[in-house]
């Protein structure tokens, strides 16, 4: 009899770490913070560093820069939907609009920024862009030492 409950206490030991163990952890569970927006604090925090506002700058650059943002990630979204999906002549035509929407969507954008900040931020707002872009792209190349 001793040894019968042996056997339900490691049986039920084994089922319960089972059931604590195939739960995922908390963080990757759903939560309100996406990657995608984890990234873009990242990068405001890069530029906000980088660009050295003060604060009436910064009340007028950051909701015009999250605009902007936007529309070129929405602009962005369709031309890769349209590269995933298009499979005809016209793919190369409607990639080439897309890319003429983007650049529609700086020139508007560089004449506002103009207005909040000086053209050297401005510049430097679109290297910093591209910096943290290329360090992003580089850091996920990269392997982790095993």
């Amino acid at each position: 009899m001793n040894k019968f409950f042996k056997y339900i206490i490691v049986i039920v030991l084994v089922f319960a770490g089972y059931e604590v163990f195939s739960q995922p952890p908390a963080s990757f569970r759903s939560s309100s913070i996406t990657p995608n927006r984890k990234l873009n604090a990242i990068r405001d925090t890069y530029i906000d560093r980088q660009l050295d506002l003060n604060d009436e700058q910064k009340a007028k650059f950051w909701p015009l820069y999250r605009r902007y943002n936007q529309e070129i990630t929405e602009v962005r979204s369709l031309k890769r939907q349209n590269l995933i999906e298009n499979k005809s002549k016209n793919q190369m035509e409607k990639d080439i609009e897309f890319g003429q929407q983007i650049l529609d969507i700086k020139k508007r954008y560089n004449q506002e920024f103009l207005k909040v900040i000086p053209a050297d931020k401005v510049n430097k707002m679109y290297r910093s862009e591209r910096e943290f872009t290329d360090e992003m792209i580089k850091r996920l190349g990269e392997t982790p030492d095993k």
